[in-house]
Parts: C-alpha cells; sequence; structure tokens
C-alpha cells in the first residue's frame, strides 16, 4: 500500500500550480493558492494514500480559482489532438509480430501524458523516444491467459492526453466478442476523462461508458457508486491505467492488472523500480 511520505508534499504544492497555470490564473492567484493548500497539509494522517490527500487538494483548488475545470483548455487541445494521436497509436502497434502485446504496452506508455504532474515539453519527449520501442516488448502470459479467458472486461482509464493511446488496445478488446465496460470519472478533476468527454471521443464504439460517480483522484471505492464497485466485481478481468488508480485500488481488488508509468519516487521505493518505469503488475503486486 502506498502512503504519504515527505516527498509528496512538494508534489502536492506542485500539482495545485498546474492546474492555476493550466486555468492562466494570475501569480497573486497562484500565491493565494498554495497557502490554502498548505493549509491543509498541516494536519494529515501520515498513512493516508496520496491520492486521497490529492482529491481534497483539487476540489480546494477549483474553490480558488473560482471554476470547475481548471484544465477545460488543456482537455480540448487533447481533444482536438485526439485522432491524429489515436491513429499514431494504432500505426505503431498493428505491425507488431504481438498486436495484443504491443497495444498494452501502448496503453502503458500513454500514462506519461500526465498535465497534473508534469509539464509539456517533458511528455512530448518522452513520446518521440519511447514510442518506437512498444513492438518488441511481452506481456507476462499470466496477463495474456487472463484477457483470452474474460468474458466481461472493464478498463478504468485515466487522463484525457493518454486515452489515444488505449484505443488500439480497446479495439482488440471489443473485437474478440467479450463485453467491454470504460470506466471513467464522474466529473472533471486534473485532466481526467469523464463520461461527457469519452463520448465525445466516441469511446461507446468499444465498450459501455460508466462513470463512477465521484471526482476523487484515482479510484476511491469507497466514494464510488454502487453499480460501479457492482461491474467491478462482477467483471473477469479490471485493467486500470495510472498511478493514482494503483494507489487507491491495490489491495482492494483482485481481478486487476495495474498499467501505468512510475511516477514519484514513493511509488518507486514500494515497487523497487526506478521512477519513469513503464509496470504491469496484477492486484497482488506480481509483474
Amino acid at each position: 500500500m502506498i502512503t504519504l511520505s515527505p516527498e509528496c508534499f512538494p508534489c502536492f504544492f506542485r500539482q495545485a500550480d498546474l492546474a492555476a497555470l493550466a486555468h492562466g490564473a494570475s501569480e497573486f492567484s497562484r500565491k493565494a493558492l498554495a497557502e490554502r493548500v498548505a493549509g491543509i497539509l498541516t494536519d494529515v494522517p501520515g498513512g493516508e494514500v496520496p491520492a486521497g490527500i490529492a482529491t481534497r487538494l483539487h476540489e480546494i483548488v477549483r474553490e480558488e480559482l473560482g471554476t470547475d475545470d481548471p484544465f477545460r483548455v488543456v482537455k480540448e487541445r487533447e481533444f482536438r489532438r485526439f485522432g491524429e494521436m489515436a491513429s499514431r497509436a494504432e500505426s505503431l502497434v498493428a505491425p507488431s509480430a504481438d498486436p495484443m502485446a504491443a497495444a498494452v504496452w501502448m496503453a502503458v506508455f500513454g500514462n506519461i501524458m500526465d498535465s497534473g504532474i508534469i509539464e509539456r515539453e517533458s511528455m512530448e519527449g518522452e513520446v518521440e523516444h519511447l514510442s518506437a520501442e512498444i513492438g518488441s516488448r511481452k506481456i507476462p502470459d499470466r496477463l495474456r491467459d487472463r484477457i483470452l479467458a474474460s468474458r466481461t472486461v472493464g478498463v478504468l482509464l485515466d487522463n484525457t492526453g493518454e486515452v489515444a493511446y488505449d484505443v488500439p488496445l480497446l479495439t482488440r478488446l471489443a473485437g474478440e466478442g467479450r463485453a467491454l465496460w470504460i470506466g471513467v470519472k464522474g466529473g472533471p478533476v486534473i485532466d481526467d476523462l469523464t463520461e461527457e468527454g469519452a463520448h465525445r471521443l466516441g469511446l461507446a464504439a468499444y465498450g459501455e461508458i460508466v462513470s463512477n460517480g465521484n471526482r476523487g483522484v484515482g479510484t476511491d471505492l469507497a466514494l464510488c457508486s454502487g453499480e460501479f464497485r457492482d461491474r467491478i466485481a462482477g467483471s473477469d478481468l479490471i485493467l486500470s491505467k495510472g498511478q493514482a488508480n494503483f494507489e487507491t485500488l491495490f489491495g482492494h481488488i483482485h481481478n486487476v492488472f495495474f498499467l501505468f508509468r512510475c511516477k514519484c519516487p514513493v511509488v518507486s521505493r514500494a515497487l523497487g523500480k526506478p521512477e519513469g518505469e513503464l509496470i504491469v503488475l496484477d492486484g497482488k503486486g506480481a509483474a
């Protein structure tokens, strides 16, 4: 289980400031927001999951900035780029000797697109550097076996910018007679994909779009609707995108494989993996 560490505190301030910058806030507003963030960080339980604190942080962000969606402009840019980036992702996956493996790793790789904690220039540089490696990577046999055996699969999507990189995997999962459903946020939080956004991108062509019923960072089951929890429990396999979903779901569900990029020293230490590593883990933490 991932719990609060000293490195989390500067990250929280950075998350808040990136939201303010995305919203176009003034320097005065950014300073005021930093003061609010400092206030909520003075008395947080040491054993809390960082994503849970981030949920409260982004409530403060929206309140202080006076907007329901600080990343609206960022997401609009990603909506415009979606078709181009999805085509690019598929062009890298399709020629692979093992397209399903390549599609899984493309989805993992796409987790670099995270406007909540990473600057845009860094994300673009990673795309150019890593995308060429996708076709040579393998997936664990256990994951391949679970995909082949599963009739009902849920994919918990992450942020709007990376969804294009999930399309090759969604295409292959939906194309083999499975009942596929796609989990999204119940409202704007950071730059995560919402139900409205998923329909706007046409993702209903791959499976049923299901809102988790809340605006938490990650997937906190205590905040999720009963329908969403039932969907998870009733699925043969859950493919969970993103580090925050790993933080909030690990140890709570077992019919899952986590697909994400190790983005911070806290998760790096917990997994014994270097920062930046592309991660595929099952619900017990086995690669």
